[in-house]
């Protein structure tokens, strides 16, 4: 992390609300795309974001190594995720998904291709909408968040090996479902 984030961050635990709204702001996109990625329905996303917002505030104090803020916050956006998940079992199917980074599918874009990439970027949202939970929460924080393999171990509580593992899997799963679009 860079020195002037560490500094926000224990200006924050110091009880510096700006330091704070600051630290939220920054993240809030991060939050709310991760969890999009995890459940579309948008409902759920910002009741989701808000308790993860609350845990930020409540919990800011309770962070040792400031440079680890983006493992302590995705803990926190996973744990919030599975609570709320526990909460409402009956809806625990996601519809669709946000966006994912283009750079694990190989396909070549121009602007006459508008009505193709539409159709594939759908048929990506609803390929990972559908993937098991495991390989979901791996590929959101790879992808989206542009975590390491290693972080996103130390968030999940996951070997690095089946990280990757997964991550492939994923990968594999999304390719071979879009393989009719790709050039």
């Amino acid at each position: 992390m860079k020195k002037e984030e560490i500094e926000l961050i224990l200006d924050a635990q110091r009880g510096n609300k700006e330091a704070l709204e600051k630290i939220i702001k920054n993240e809030q996109n991060n939050i709310y795309t991760t969890i999009f990625y995890l459940k579309q329905n948008d409902r759920d996303v910002y009741d989701i974001m808000q308790n993860v917002l609350i845990k930020i505030v409540q919990k800011i104090h309770q962070l040792k190594n400031p440079d680890l803020f983006k493992t302590w916050l995705n803990k926190i956006i996973l744990h919030t995720y599975y609570d709320y998940m526990r909460k409402n079992k009956n809806d625990f199917k996601n519809k669709s998904i946000s966006e994912i980074n283009t750079d694990i599918v190989d396909f070549k874009y121009n602007p006459s291709d508008d009505a193709l990439y539409s159709e594939l970027d759908f048929k990506i949202k609803q390929t990972i909408s559908n993937m098991p939970i495991h390989y979901k929460i791996p590929i959101a924080l790879r992808e989206i968040q542009g975590l390491s393999y290693e972080t996103i171990s130390s968030i999940t509580n996951t070997s690095v090996g089946t990280i990757k593992s997964r991550i492939a899997r994923a990968r594999g799963i999304i390719k071979n479902e879009i393989k009719r679009y790709t050039r």
